[in-house]
């Protein structure tokens, strides 16, 4: 099978088509012929070497939308009972210290299979697992969004905070959406959206709402110092106020955060992590995730960019853009 690899971190310009053999099966997996395999920031990432537990040789890639072909039950007897459904899958360890999606095959344990939502093809599914996983993590399993909540969201056009920011609509809370540019941009409509201008814009805002000492969830998608600083201090000082951040833009991982206003305020913060979720865990979300979004409650991507595996000039500026965020429409690898 034709599949994306990497010998050595450092560049992507090591990352080249090669021709491997298909995986191997072992008793309660199933091979899932990949259509589509979403393109994350930590793909590029895990090949330029800026995440370390990242082993070579490898194949990256976490997402990935596709059909079940073959399929052995826990004895190594052949299964019938996946066979030629339609899967989407991500996190756990692979594209990182076992291969991934960016091939044309990829084996899976059977007890961890979901079936994609039949509304989306496989390139619109295969675009959103991570982004959406981790926008489950951050609002349901760390900030514990809840009806009536008032959350702040920096970074709400992005994958994961524009999932966010309908997870917190599911959940009844009240939405502050921030956008760099609200030139070319329609919010949806339950988020009242803040476009990020003067030092305090976010504070601003929420005085004009009369929501000021009010904020109860803070989620950090961007990772900037100003707009953090400036966020925190419309929140409630009654210490229940939770804020999760997923991102530092700054290479070295570090920005000045007023901890005066932090601890004054006894607000508690998380850091957001995919792999803090089991493989089980995260069938459950997903199957979760294709039910709303079938039934109409949650909503896909509008538009997707397929890039064909075998244009190694496309696939390497996709991941490039991806790693930048220079756009706002997601990429996915098409073997």
């Amino acid at each position: 099978m034709q599949a994306l690899k990497f010998e050595k971190t450092g560049s992507l310009d090591g990352l080249s088509l090669v021709n491997v053999d298909r995986p191997t099966l072992r008793p309660g997996e199933a091979l899932v012929r990949v259509r589509a395999a979403g393109i994350n920031g930590s793909d590029a990432a895990g090949i330029l070497g800026m995440l370390p537990f990242v082993t070579t040789p490898r194949i990256p890639g976490r997402d990935f939308s596709g059909e079940v072909i073959e399929a052995l039950d826990p004895s190594g007897a052949s299964s019938q009972e996946w066979i030629g459904a339609e899967v989407w899958g991500t996190g756990s360890e692979r594209g990182f210290t076992s291969d991934g999606s960016f091939s044309q095959y990829l084996a899976v344990p059977i007890a961890v299979l979901s079936r994609k939502p039949t509304s989306l093809d496989h390139s619109k599914a295969g675009s959103m697992t991570l982004p959406w996983l981790c926008a489950w993590i951050t609002v349901d399993t760390l900030a514990n969004v809840k009806e009536g909540d008032n959350v702040i969201i920096i970074g709400a056009r992005g994958g994961i905070g524009s999932a966010a920011a309908q997870l917190c609509k599911d959940r009844g809370a009240r939405i502050f959406g921030t956008y760099s540019s609200l030139a070319k941009v329609t919010p949806p409509s339950y988020v009242t959206p803040i476009e990020l201008g003067s030092k305090n814009t976010i504070r601003e805002a929420i005085a004009k709402a009369g929501l000021q000492n009010k904020i109860d969830v803070l989620l950090d998608c961007a990772g900037y110092d100003q707009p953090f600083d400036d966020a925190i201090f419309t929140m409630t000082p009654d210490g229940t106020g939770r804020v999760v951040v997923m991102a530092a833009h700054a290479k070295d991982g570090q920005f000045p955060i007023n901890l005066r206003t932090f601890y004054t305020k006894a607000l508690t913060l998380k850091g957001m992590s995919s792999s803090i979720l089991g493989q089980l865990e995260v069938k459950k979300v997903l199957d979760d995730l294709a039910k709303k979004i079938d039934s109409g409650l949650l909503e896909g991507p509008k538009e997707v960019d397929e890039i064909d595996m075998r244009n190694m000039d496309n696939v390497k500026g996709a991941l490039q853009v991806v790693l930048t965020r220079a756009s706002h429409v997601r990429s996915v690898i098409v073997p």
